[in-house]
């Protein structure tokens, strides 16, 4: 034992060499020698270097399992071993379930030793697994040890409810996982006994008759093991002799006898569950006392004698059950005597037992499981009282930092009164110098009112005056050209003027008024017009072909588009520079590019150059006076016109304006001036 609780598992488990090991333990006859199948384990186990935990999970588990009903101290340090040896890897995916079912077997073993408060302690645990897991199969095993408990303290009724809680859960589960046949079998069987027991027929023999069913519809799925043949075998053997018992109570004893030569005829092979059927020979020789065959009980009574005989620690509820019939036996055969002495000995081993289990009796197991769990919460206040100290004089030492802060707070404000009247007194100067900036804004708006009506009169008579001049028959073609010009751009003026006086200086454009503009046409023009600018400072104007372009456009906005841009690339660029105009197009789209080297514009003022009245305006490199207003009024008029204008530029190299405006498909083409 000591060995067991010390060793310490490798990190790899080796299912393949130990299973069928452990099968082969398991079939070892019962009738071999005492013990022989755990001294086959233990010399496998001492002769293999390094098991890993799954493999001594395995190893302590069967040990368990095989002193359970043997000698309940055993197996509870086997159960003991498998939680030491699992608690450090709990948490682990391939050991969690293990330790869980660990923790179950433990309150199975607490329970069947009568140490309730112990068991339900453990129970308590599982039932907290059972709500974070959803493990159908381990909440199936905790509810059918809950039954158990239950059948064992003659709650039949409950104990059926938690029966069928345990199949009604695995109803949908995999019938070829073994673990899940034996569970349902079990606990369907295990309905059926409540019901005996608490004397309603039908419904035992129904639920009888379905555990039989089930084992007979799925016992082909673990026919190629024979230690789950064992299994299935004496699962049928206890079916029988279960239902033998409640036609015996039925008073149907021909039937009753046929059940239990059934059910012992198949536990009392080598290797099956023995002692059940040790116990239900002792049922047969009750119904052989009823029927009144006494020769026929009494060599019954001397096998199940002989087996206990043979057993150095024999079942004590069959040892019981054997007195109890030897007295009837011999009380039936008419001898007192023997029939007293049987008694006796009966009665001394019965009265020991009820004392040493007399608070079974008093176990209510919602009740204990509602005790445990109020436990836990006690605990759990005891150990967060220390915490809640700490918290509360944390919470002493905030609230001081506060009434602190208040009183700082409340003694700044009476000082700060006097500032606070200054403030007043500030605002209202603030207050009074705002409304005369307004009326200074108000004024200038009036002056540049008054400036940009006194100038549309002589711009009007300069267009008037080219007019006329054209009207000049004898004029030559050259200066009816130069005419056209100005009287072209005086019109253009014109229309600024009128569009300043609009907008109020506020940079607005109102009054769209379109209609279908060839594009390269007008480019063109504005370009012949801005020709004689760039000559002044020995510039070319240098341009590609442009491709046809129609759209739905406000012209006189746009000539002053184009004019603002290639205006300003003249502007900016050094004397004998080049400035390039070229277009492209898309299917929905016309783009302009006018490039120049000239000056550029710094990092700083890139995102300034299409402010209203910015400090991005400069002057040119002939001196030229800028007032910041072109690209901002440009930038607006390509706005209502659902397009789009931007620039790259690298200052003192070169600078690229683009204009991208909707067009129309083009079906014709359009002679341009290139």
């Amino acid at each position: 034992m000591i060995f067991a609780c010390q060793q310490v598992g490798g990190t790899i488990d080796h299912p393949d060499y130990f299973d069928p090991i452990l099968k082969h333990a398991d079939s070892l006859s019962l009738h071999a020698e005492k013990g022989s199948p755990i001294k086959f384990i233990d010399s496998v186990y001492n002769n293999y270097p390094n098991a890993g935990i799954g493999d001594l999970y395995k190893k302590y588990d069967f040990k368990r399992n095989y002193f359970y009903d043997k000698d309940y101290a055993i197996a509870m340090v086997y159960v003991d071993s498998v939680l030491l040896i699992l608690k450090k890897h709990s948490k682990e995916k391939a050991y969690k379930k293990l330790y869980e079912n660990a923790i179950l077997k433990k309150g199975d073993i607490l329970q069947a030793e009568k140490r309730y408060p112990e068991a339900f302690q453990y129970y308590y645990q599982a039932k907290q697994i059972c709500e974070k897991s959803g493990d159908s199969l381990f909440v199936s095993d905790y509810l059918g040890q809950l039954g158990m408990v239950c059948y064992k303290e003659k709650k039949y009724l409950e104990a059926a409810s938690y029966f069928k809680k345990c199949v009604h859960i695995l109803r949908n589960a995999d019938n070829r996982d073994f673990s899940i046949f034996a569970s349902v079998q079990s606990n369907t069987d295990n309905i059926a006994l409540s019901y005996d027991r608490a004397n309603m027929y039908d419904s035992a023999f129904r639920y009888y008759s379905l555990a039989l069913a089930y084992i007979r519809n799925n016992e082909s799925n673990f026919s190629n093991d024979s230690s789950n043949r064992r299994y299935i075998g004496t699962a049928k053997g206890v079916v029988y002799g279960n239902l033998a018992y409640a036609h015996y109570r039925q008073e149907d004893y021909t039937t009753a006898e046929a059940l239990l030569k059934e059910s012992i005829s198949i536990n009392i092979q080598p290797g099956y569950e023995n002692t059940d059927a040790q116990f239900m020979q002792l049922r047969l020789a009750t119904l052989y006392i009823k029927m009144n065959r006494l020769d026929e009980c009494r060599e019954i009574l001397e096998q199940v004698k002989s087996f206990t005989n043979s057993h150095l620690q024999p079942d004590r509820d069959l040892r019981l059950r054997l007195l109890k019939m030897q007295e009837r036996y011999y009380d039936k055969l008419n001898k007192p005597d023997s029939a007293y002495k049987y008694l006796k000995a009966y009665t001394n081993i019965k009265d020991s037992l009820d004392t040493k289990n007399q608070a079974a009796h008093e176990v209510d197991v919602n009740n204990e499981l509602e005790n445990v769990a109020r436990q836990h919460e006690i605990i759990a206040l005891k150990s967060d009282d220390h915490l809640k100290s700490i918290l509360l004089v944390i919470f002493s030492l905030f609230l001081a930092s506060v009434i602190t802060i208040a009183f700082l707070i409340w003694k700044n404000w009476n000082r700060s009164k006097q500032n606070l009247q200054l403030v007043a007194v500030q605002n209202e100067r603030l207050t009074v110098a705002l409304r005369a900036v307004e009326d200074r804004d108000q004024e200038n708006a009036a002056l540049l009112k008054v400036i940009v009506h006194d100038l549309k009169n002589p711009v009007g008579n300069i267009s008037a005056i080219a007019g006329l001049l054209l009207e000049d028959k004898n004029a030559a073609p050259l200066d009816k050209s130069m005419y056209r010009m100005i009287q072209t751009a005086s019109g253009q003026a014109f229309e600024i003027i009128n569009q300043l006086l609009e907008s109020k200086n506020k940079g607005e454009l109102k009054d769209l008024r379109t209609e279908l503009t060839d594009i390269p046409e007008l480019l063109t023009e504005c370009i012949d017009l801005l020709q004689f600018k760039a000559l002044k400072k020995k510039q070319r104007i240098k341009v590609g072909k442009f491709p046809p372009g129609i759209a739905m456009l406000d012209r006189d906005k746009i000539w002053q588009l184009f004019t603002n841009l290639i205006d300003n690339a003249i502007k900016f660029s050094p004397d004998k520079s080049v400035i390039s105009i070229h277009t492209k197009r898309d299917s929905d789209t016309y783009t302009i590019m006018v490039k120049d080297k000239g000056i550029g514009i710094p990092d700083n003022l890139k995102d300034k150059v299409f402010e209203m009245h910015t400090e991005a305006g400069r002057t040119g490199t002939a001196g030229e006076k800028s007032f910041g207003l072109g690209l901002s009024i440009s930038r607006k008029i390509v706005e209502i016109h659902k397009g789009k204008l931007w620039f790259e530029s690298e200052p003192g190299k070169e600078t690229i304006f683009y204009i991208e405006l909707p067009c129309l498909p083009v079906t014709e083409v359009v002679p341009v001036n290139a």
